[in-house]
Parts: structure tokens; C-alpha cells; sequence
């Protein structure tokens, strides 16, 4: 049997400077895994207030998530990720409760892909205030006149008195 009193008061030392180190990690890792849940909170609230007034919608690669190539994977305007199984069912996970890994993916493909749609939007809609603008203007064109005095002037239209 060994004694007890044999052990190095070094060994010792260092056995308690090595606990002293763990609970030093511990309490980093802790404190960047509470900054990592403020961070994707403060991200995930940001953008969603922008993808729901966009209200896009973007089919993900499933690689992006980690799921089988036979997975369908959407993100919706309300940040919620729609997965279809092979099977047909289906399941819902909010972009917050993703790991870092498939956040920082999804991020990385979704955001040019949202630049992109957005941008297409705002050209079409460009187009079409140019038209009404346009139309408007060709309209402001007729004589101002009211269209009361429109109506008794039109020749096409007959007042019969009874």
C-alpha cells in the first residue's frame, strides 16, 4: 500500500493550478456560449424584421443543414426553416435554434439570395410607378374641367326634359 505522506507537494500544486485553469475555461466557454445565444438573438429579432416585410420565402440546400439530399429545406419570411423529409413529413425549427455551424451557412447562402430577390422586386415596382407616373402625367394633359361640365357637354349624351 503507498502512504499518504509521500505525495509531492508539487504534484499536488500543479494538480490544483490544472483545476484552477479548468474552472478558468469553463468560465469563458460559458461566457461565449451567452454571448453567442445574445448575438443570434439580437440577429435573428434584426432580420426577421426585415424577411417579413419582404415576406420572400427561399428554398435551402439541405447540405446547408446537414440533412439528406432527399430533404427539402425552406426558409420562411418569419425565419422559421420548413423541412419535408423524404417521407413527406415535415417539421418546423425556428433560425434560432440552429447550431453556429448551420446558422453561418444558411446566412452565408441566404442573405445574396434576399439581396437578389429584393432588388428584382424593386426594379419591377420601379417599372411600374414609371408607367403609372407616366400614364398620370398623359392624363393631366386634358383641359381642366370638372366632370360635371364634362358630362352636359358631351354631345353624346342626351338630357330629355319631362
Amino acid at each position: 500500500m503507498a502512504v499518504e505522506g509521500n505525495v509531492n507537494e508539487g504534484d499536488l500544486a500543479a494538480a490544483v493550478k490544472a483545476m484552477e485553469e479548468l474552472v478558468d475555461e469553463a468560465v469563458q466557454v460559458y461566457e461565449i456560449d451567452k454571448e453567442k445565444t445574445n448575438v443570434i438573438d439580437d440577429l435573428y429579432n434584426s432580420l426577421k424584421v426585415i424577411t417579413s416585410y419582404l415576406g420572400f420565402s427561399i428554398d435551402l440546400h439541405p447540405s446547408l443543414l446537414n440533412l439528406s439530399e432527399h430533404t427539402r429545406a425552406m426558409l420562411t419570411p418569419s425565419l422559421d426553416i420548413l423541412i419535408i423529409k423524404p417521407n413527406f413529413k415535415s417539421e418546423q425549427k425556428r433560425f434560432d435554434q440552429l447550431t453556429l455551424d448551420e446558422t453561418t451557412n444558411v446566412l452565408r447562402y441566404a442573405i445574396p439570395t434576399i439581396i437578389n430577390m429584393a432588388r428584382s422586386d424593386r426594379m419591377i415596382k420601379s417599372k411600374k410607378i414609371s408607367f403609372l407616373r407616366e400614364g398620370t402625367k398623359k392624363l393631366k394633359r386634358l383641359p381642366s374641367s370638372s366632370a360635371e361640365d364634362m358630362i352636359v357637354t358631351d354631345t353624346s349624351v342626351q338630357v330629355e326634359k319631362a
